[in-house]
């Protein structure tokens, strides 16, 4: 049985790398600008990772009438568009569909809405197509901070390329507390680097970050596939930690920069998205080291560990490499 757990473990890492870039979990962006008299301007990407061809379009609401000019660039951020619409009674209450060309290369969507003095977040799975534009009776109650916990909860959940680094920690730090003090030096480290960077204290080249984010994965893959001995990552799996975990933060900020932080509680939603990040990340360390003990303890009677470690390494390995020779070729 273990031997079976270890084999869908390396199976699911390595099926990770084969969507359509998986590595990049930044979603599509949407901002939709009140502009006065029923005038709205509307801006949306896709990420850098992703084909121009999979950039949706936007469809107005029946009672709008969407602008002939429509201007499309590309930057290092990613594939835009840019259109202006007049909706006489305007876009609360109102559906956009989101349209895409080919399909959804499993992007989630966030949202941003500045209409009526205010800015409301909105977030779709990748398997919703219609952004409701809420009407004031129908706006969000919750507060900033929930709103962004929640952002960060998603954020982290479809990042892929951080829980995996997070499972190679797991696996060398092997008992509940060296996991429990090598988790929180990840924690500390990219948080300051998340705030430094969120709040444009810091700049490093997204794709350059990512590129690093995956070879950090690549090293401890290595670490595992050698075994337990006597060096720096085994003894103190914390330093490891705490050292990749300053390049994290940089990823982890990436999606906060498309977002924008509010103006107002701007560091209660920093707070938060990082809290959002927390959540996601304990609980999936948790459930890992959680069906990694219950294993063990059904199957006492088994050979030893050392083939789902190698399992794991190559698992991790080969999706890490996937992504970081991917992310070098596009940076």
């Amino acid at each position: 049985m273990i031997r079976l757990f270890a084999a869908v473990l390396a199976l699911l890492a390595t099926l990770a790398a084969l969507p359509a870039r998986a590595d990049d979990n930044r979603p599509f962006t949407v901002t939709i600008t009140e502009e006065g008299d029923g005038a709205y301007d509307l801006v949306w990407k896709v990420p850098p990772n992703v084909e121009r061809a999979f950039l949706p379009d936007l469809v107005a609401p029946e009672a709008c009438v969407e602008g002939e000019q429509v201007r499309q660039w590309s930057d290092a951020l990613g594939h835009w568009r840019q259109q202006q619409w007049t909706c006489a009674q305007g876009l609360a209450g109102s559906d956009i569909a989101i349209a895409y060309p080919l399909a959804n290369p499993n992007l989630a969507t966030i949202a941003r809405v500045h209409a009526g003095g205010g800015v409301e977040t909105l977030l779709l799975q990748p398997g919703e197509h219609v952004l409701r534009i809420p009407a004031p009776e129908e706006a969000s109650t919750g507060s900033t901070f929930a709103e962004f916990v929640v952002l960060g909860f998603e954020h982290i959940r479809e990042g892929i390329d951080h829980l995996l680094f997070v499972t190679g920690l797991i696996i060398i730090a092997g008992t509940w507390r060296r996991i429990l003090v090598t988790v929180t030096g990840f924690t500390l480290a990219h948080s300051l680097t998340l705030a430094l960077a969120a709040l444009d204290v810091i700049r490093l080249n997204t794709r350059a970050v990512e590129a690093v984010i995956a070879l950090s994965i690549v090293f401890l893959a290595v670490e595992i596939a050698r075994g337990r001995r006597d060096s720096l990552t085994w003894r103190r799996p914390v330093t490891v930690a705490a050292s990749f975990g300053l390049l994290h933060g940089f990823g982890f900020a990436s999606v906060l920069r498309e977002i924008g932080l509010p103006d107002e509680g701007l560091l209660t939603a920093l707070f938060a998205f990082n809290v959002g990040i927390e959540i996601g990340q304990v609980i999936f360390a948790a459930t890992l080291f959680g069906a990694w003990h219950l294993t063990r303890r059904i199957a006492p009677a088994l050979p030893q560990t050392a083939p789902l470690r190698t399992l794991a390494a190559y698992g991790l390995g080969t999706t890490a490499s996937y992504w970081l020779i991917e992310r070098l070729s596009s940076a």
